[in-house]
Formats: structure tokens, sequence, C-alpha cells
């Protein structure tokens, strides 16, 4: 038999909405696959440079976290900017995941430290404005 806690529930419950959170992430991810596709067809037929993809990327990532935190956080109670910077960090994490197993390069250097910081803190805005949008 498991102890309940009921009281650490209703803790979480009020300080992250996991099911939010998801809600979340899958609006982020739905904004984020059209807008790399567009821009890898347009890596594809044009000669514009590719070490400006990172610009693009980060471009992407900002609009991605700030939709989905606000979205995630719209009829939230309290703790939008946590909730939101749960989506912005978890995003962010996702993301350099599934390149690192595309690319094979699982290393941790100051792009992905600055995106990390990055997407905490376009979610912590996203969250303080979605919440606010009731």
């Amino acid at each position: 038999m498991g102890i309940q806690t009921p009281g650490f529930k209703k803790s979480l419950d009020e300080h992250i909405n996991l099911l939010r959170v998801v809600k979340g992430l899958i609006m982020a991810f739905l904004i984020t696959l059209p807008c790399f596709l567009g821009f890898a067809l347009f890596l594809t037929y044009t000669d514009f440079p590719e070490k400006h993809t990172y610009i693009a990327v980060l471009i992407t990532t900002v609009l991605s976290v700030l939709v989905a935190s606000a979205y995630s956080t719209k009829n939230v109670k309290s703790k939008g900017w946590m909730n939101g910077c749960f989506v912005g960090i978890l995003y962010v994490v996702l993301l350099y995941i599934a390149s690192s197993i595309v690319f094979l390069n699982f290393k941790v250097d100051v792009q992905v430290i600055l995106s990390v910081v990055i997407g905490a803190i376009v979610g912590c805005l996203g969250g303080i404005f979605g919440i606010n949008l009731r």
C-alpha cells in the first residue's frame, strides 16, 4: 500500500500544471516543425550562408516558447512564470536531445547553455503574459 500525500500533490498542482506544460510543449513543436521545414527548404534552394542557421533556430525557439508558454498558462491560477519557465526549459532540452541524436553530437557548449537560459527567460515572460490573458 502506498503512502498518500495529498498535500504534496496539491502543492505541486498549484505550482506546476503538468498537463498544461505537456500541451504547451506540443504547441511549441507544432510551431517549430513548419518553421524548421521552411528554413531547410530556404537553405536548400538559396545560397544563404549556413553559419547563420543558429540565429534562425534561436528566433524559432523564442517564438515557439513564447507562444507555447503563454498558451500553457492561460488558465493557470498562479505561478504562470514558473509554468512558462518549465515549458521553455523542457522545450530546449528536448530540442537539444533530438538534434544531438540526429547529428551524433552530444556536447554542452556555450550555445547550449545560452539556449537553455534564453528558453527559461522567454518561457517566464510568456508565462507571465499568458496568466494575464484571462
